[in-house]
């Protein structure tokens, strides 16, 4: 998906035109690959299967990147994506950019959203193959009894970034005042 909101089905990505890196203040190094279209992923883990030459993160991603990472509301709106998945996958992506910073929603939340109310475990599926964490903010997605539930960074990288936008939690716990329910 780019910028522009393209959500076809799946189609072939184009491979990586750079990589670099960005320290993520209090969560590590954040490892970033993109092409001429957008960004393609970011991970915590070093990239195994990117051949590019590594090279500075390009402003349009690190400007945004250091906003948030320096606790300021971001939207991510002007990062230009090059997201590449299923029809299902993309029409959830699209439902986690919506989701406004410091606040959260359920997976059956996110079903409801994209008109597939029964596909709360699907939500969490492409939740979980996500290429493009924390600007497709899956971090902000929890379980239904308002527990943190899963992230491919860690649950503890899940909750620093969610504490980072201001959601209050107590013994792991999402505290009123900051979810939509369904």
């Amino acid at each position: 998906m780019t910028a522009e909101g393209n959500t076809g089905s799946a189609t072939h990505q184009e491979p990586a035109t750079g990589w670099g890196t960005f320290e993520a203040k209090g969560l590590g190094t954040l490892w970033l690959a993109w092409n001429d279209r957008g960004l393609l992923r970011i991970s915590f883990d070093r990239f195994d299967d990117v051949v590019a030459d590594q090279a500075p993160v390009p402003t349009i991603y690190a400007e945004p990147l250091t906003h948030y990472f320096d606790g300021e509301p971001e939207d991510f709106a002007s990062v230009p994506l090059d997201l590449h998945g299923t029809d299902f996958q993309l029409r959830v992506w699209a439902a986690l950019r919506e989701i406004p910073w410091g606040q959260v929603r359920t997976y059956g939340g996110i079903a409801q959203e994209i008109h597939s109310p029964r596909a709360m475990r699907a939500v969490g599926q492409a939740n979980h193959v996500n290429p493009i964490p924390i600007i497709v903010p899956c971090h902000r997605v929890v379980e239904a009894g308002h527990h943190l539930g899963g992230y491919g960074g860690g649950v503890e990288r899940k909750q620093r970034l969610l504490e980072l936008e201001g959601v209050r939690f107590h013994e792991g716990v999402v505290q009123p005042g900051q979810m939509e329910l369904f």
